[in-house]
């Protein structure tokens, strides 16, 4: 962590209200929070940052003995002073301060060092944290608390000069707020940015959204990020929301930009609602021409504002979208390969799969249904969830794609007895072993002694070889709520940050 705008740190915790409880302050350049094991300096962790490790990279040591001093202050200037005087630090251990002097790898180092200051070799619980000078040995500062709640943990504040917000770098990005150390159930850190709503809304649209677009497609975004966290808390134990598309992306304030700050300052407070409760703002890349029910994507109840809408707008940009129009080739192999595992995951025997068609579109124009064939002629329809789960499975991008069939034998005639033949499936029905009559369709199979297989034309047909499927989607992500493509067009467009919100969440309110 370095501080931008200030010379160094107030370290402390948060009480249950989520206000900071100062334990003290330090002015120092970059610091290291570690947990209290023996930690070397010099682990590479990614994008050429370096850091503490348990693996020795170096011989700069942040050791997990240390010894305590005989006094016993009462303020954290005291055991400051107590510590500067015998080169320590200070610590705030089980809700009292302590000044304690070095890191040692060892015990018996400890207690050489402790039998000359007349001081008490110590440990920490394994929910211990010290805060060390980046790229060094030296301890700055160390908390530890064995009831290691969610609120009684370290936390990490800039000092900030003047009217400025607290700003630190964290891992090669600009973050606002406060950072906050917790050792969960004792193992690594888990740690979390603290920060303002509005501040987290200008950060996640800067990233879910381009820098870029029009300010009222951001605004739109801003709304939408707001919202979704104040209904989304909860779906992580340790932590309100995650910063990865599981949640919303944030990574600070890598991208923000006057624009992002604009829109998050046009739309300060400002919430989706309905019914009066705040609503479920998903948003996804692109619909393609129409977002969806979520019942038609995840299962589960109607609701209202999420009922999928048919949209006009994306396609203004069409040119724009470097998605749009994205083909997946897969021959019948490969379909089989993907798709056959997946069905008998989910405990049913199904044999090798030979086809496959969209059967059912929802009143948006996205994909409901899907069924595939397998070789034995069983079916196998997939809706709603099931549907989007084959999406995933065949990589496609979106609910919203169109099937294209070549390479299979064309013309000629078909078997039907021993010398019987057939211009086309057109018409034909089998019967089955309990006498059930069924349509067919596409290539028929039959039963030979080398097992169900397709008989190809006994004259005038022209096999073209393995059948090729041919996906052409639109649109990117769940389609559920917002399109952020839509609000896009629809600021090119004019529209405003509440026209765009109410035409994909309909009926809602913003206040």
């Amino acid at each position: 962590m370095k501080n931008e705008v200030g010379k160094g740190y107030r370290f402390g915790y948060l009480n249950d209200q989520r206000n900071f409880v100062p334990l003290g302050s330090t002015e120092v350049g970059t610091i290291s929070v570690v947990k209290t094991q023996n930690v070397y300096y010099g682990q590479s962790y990614g994008d050429n940052m370096v850091s503490y490790g348990e693996e020795g990279k170096s011989d700069i040591l942040v050791g997990c003995w240390h010894v305590r001093l005989p006094e016993s202050p009462a303020t954290f200037d005291e055991a400051k002073a107590a510590a500067d005087a015998s080169g320590g630090f200070p610590a705030w251990i089980d809700g009292a301060y302590q000044a304690r002097v070095g890191a040692y790898a060892t015990k018996a180092e400890a207690q050489e060092r402790a039998d000359a200051l007349g001081g008490t070799v110590v440990g920490t619980s394994s929910y211990g944290v010290s805060v060390v000078k980046t790229g060094t040995a030296q301890v700055l500062f160390q908390f530890d608390s064995e009831t290691n709640d969610k609120w009684n943990s370290l936390t990490v504040m800039p000092i900030a000069t003047g009217n400025k917000k607290p700003i630190t770098w964290f891992k090669g990005n600009k973050y606002y707020g406060v950072f906050h150390y917790r050792r969960v159930a004792g193992g690594n850190l888990t740690v979390s940015n603290l920060v303002e709503l509005d501040d987290y809304a200008n950060c996640v649209c800067s990233r879910e959204m381009s820098n870029s677009w029009p300010l009222e497609a951001l605004k739109a975004q801003a709304v939408c990020a707001r919202t979704y966290y104040e209904t989304n808390l909860g779906k992580h134990k340790d932590f309100d929301i995650c910063a990865t598309v599981c949640c919303q992306a944030y990574y600070g304030m890598a991208t923000t930009n006057a624009r992002t700050e604009q829109a998050a300052a046009e739309t300060a407070g400002l919430r989706v609602w309905y019914d009066g409760k705040p609503a479920k703002t998903y948003y996804s890349a692109s619909n393609g021409g129409g977002s969806e029910d979520i019942r038609n994507v995840w299962g589960g109840p109607s609701i209202p504002y999420l009922c999928g809408v048919v949209d006009p707008y994306e396609a203004t940009i069409a040119d724009k979208i470097d998605y749009w129009g994205n083909v997946k080739t897969y021959t019948a192999t490969q379909l089989n390969e993907l798709v056959q595992p997946q069905i008998q995951k989910k405990g049913y025997n199904c044999a090798a799969i030979v086809d496959m068609e969209i059967t059912e579109l929802s009143p948006t124009g996205n994909v409901k249904t899907i069924t595939f064939t397998d070789a034995n002629g069983k079916t196998w329809p997939f809706t709603q969830s099931g549907a989007t789960e084959f999406r995933g499975v065949l990589g496609l991008r979106s609910i919203r794609y169109s099937l294209t069939k070549t390479g299979e034998t064309m013309g000629g005639l078909y078997y039907i007895d021993e010398d019987g033949t057939l211009a086309s499936m057109s018409g034909v029905y089998a019967v089955d072993g309990k006498g059930r009559s069924k349509k067919l369709s596409g290539n028929p199979y039959v039963i030979t002694a080398s097992g169900p297989q397709f008989l190809p034309a006994p004259s005038g047909g022209a096999v073209t070889g393995e059948k090729v499927y041919t996906f052409t989607s639109y649109g990117w992500g769940h389609s559920l709520g917002m399109s952020q493509q839509g609000a896009r067009a629809m600021a090119l467009l004019g529209k405003d940050f509440r026209e765009i919100l109410t035409f994909y969440f309909p009926g809602i309110e913003i206040y």
